[in-house]
């Protein structure tokens, strides 16, 4: 489960426009983040993706990801020419079969993101191979019976468009002002492009008479979701932020993205649900959590010539995390901060914030009155250097600066944590503790 917006400057009030996502994966599927220059290919050499192989183009632009770290696709990402991409998983009433000879929708941004230059560049490539390969894939960790369709928000600094498929099908539109996704379709008649025919297709007489999202969505699955009252809660949240301040921020995004369905004061992991935003799973009912955040910012302006801002956690629950800068033309990071295997967990970023985050599911209100105010500081001082024009130079100072802070906050907090035994003692529900007892001994690693 994830959820997408797209704030034009329309909405923002200013000539910036941003979009944000949190992407919900299973607990124990660590977020890498992966930088990956441009590169050249092999004339008529072969592409790997999740689980087939495709032809390879000649180039592949310089990319940043969030991914799950098995698979060769990301939830989400940017590249050097401001395409950013991020995906939802919609549960549609076609059946799927489930042979894996397919594309899934992290792989359709990655191949995005490598091969084009704009939006509406990356709308059409997208839907291209999801009309010659599919999307017959299985898109989950432990559960590798969660198959699903795919919807999209593409955006770069002049374009948005909401792209939204039911197997081979698919339907896109232009985003005018505010537009959020959350595992359900959302498109009705109302559609700007299409797959060829749809409407003869589906032997309808027009689209005034058709609905793609009443045609297609799998009612139940999709009720299941809460995908409604999440984008619901995403509107609502960024309208009220946005009137509150009188115009929508960088910032402000990144507080959407930490919402609960409950006050932030009185939210414990073990009442939480599928209705908020900042996920934290409790089971069966809500069995993913926010794995990985993203904030993309551009500046609309014609005299800006430095107009992308890209801000990542690369850690789980939003909010408890810090939201990093990362630029282009910089040197590649991944080691510092992804995770390449499962293997060794206390040397990633992610993981070294798992082990807070997984204290805070039983006192989640001691460890974020501890953890908070030694990020805020740091979050402030990134939003101020990012109102910079930054050297390449100062780009890669400041870039390491405030990972390698991030990393030592986490160090200091996790071993006050441990002296204090905050997370570890106080009673939860029974069910809870049991779910999340059991996620731990998957990993073969104890939790201190």
């Amino acid at each position: 489960m994830c959820d997408t917006s797209l704030a034009t400057e329309k909405f923002t009030k200013t000539q910036k426009r941003i979009f944000a996502k949190n992407s919900d994966r299973e607990p124990n599927e660590a977020q890498s983040i992966l930088h990956v220059p441009r590169l050249e290919h092999k004339k008529g050499s072969k592409l790997r993706t999740t689980y087939i192989e495709i032809p390879q183009t000649p180039v592949t632009y310089e990319v940043f990801l969030s991914k799950p770290f098995h698979m060769w696709g990301a939830e989400m990402g940017v590249n050097e020419f401001g395409l950013c991409i991020g995906n939802e998983a919609v549960f549609t009433n076609l059946k799927i079969p489930k042979k894996n000879n397919g594309l899934t929708g992290m792989d359709l941004i990655r191949l995005a993101l490598e091969r084009c230059k704009s939006a509406k560049d990356g709308l059409f490539l997208i839907t291209e191979l999801l009309e010659t390969y599919g999307q017959d894939a299985c898109g989950g960790y432990e559960n590798q019976s969660f198959f699903y369709h795919n919807s999209f928000i593409i955006a770069d600094r002049k374009d948005g468009y909401v792209l939204e498929t039911a197997d081979r099908y698919w339907v896109a539109k232009k985003i005018d002002s505010f537009y959020a996704i959350s595992n359900g379709l959302t498109i009705g008649s109302d559609f700007e492009y299409s797959s060829p025919n749809l409407i003869e297709k589906l032997r309808k007489n027009s689209n005034q008479e058709f609905s793609f999202k009443d045609h297609f969505s799998d009612r139940f699955f999709t009720y299941m979701s809460h995908c409604k009252d999440r984008r619901n809660l995403h509107q609502k949240t960024a309208e009220s932020l946005e009137q509150e301040y009188a115009s929508y921020t960088t910032k402000l995004a990144m507080d959407t993205l930490k919402t609960h369905s409950i006050e932030n004061d009185e939210f414990e992991p073990s009442s939480s649900s599928m209705k908020s935003l900042c996920l934290h799973a409790t089971g069966p009912t809500t069995p993913n959590q926010t794995n990985g955040s993203l904030v993309v910012e551009w500046d609309t302006s014609e005299t800006n010539q430095d107009p992308l801002r890209v801000f990542y956690t690369g850690t789980s629950t939003p909010c408890l995390s810090l939201f990093k800068p990362f630029y282009f033309g910089t040197k590649n990071f991944i080691d510092s901060s992804s995770l390449s295997s499962n293997k060794n967990y206390s040397e990633t970023l992610w993981w070294l914030h798992e082990s807070i985050a997984r204290k805070s599911n039983f006192d989640y209100q001691a460890v974020r009155s501890i953890l908070l105010p030694a990020l805020i500081g740091l979050q402030e001082s990134i939003l101020n250097n990012s109102k910079e024009f930054l050297s390449p130079q100062k780009k890669e100072e400041v870039q390491w600066r405030f990972l390698k802070d991030h990393v030592n906050v986490l160090k200091k907090i996790d071993e006050e944590l441990i002296r204090s035994k905050i997370g570890t003692s106080r009673w939860q529900n029974p069910f809870f503790q049991l779910y999340w007892s059991g996620q731990n001994k998957k990993l073969g690693i104890p939790f201190r």
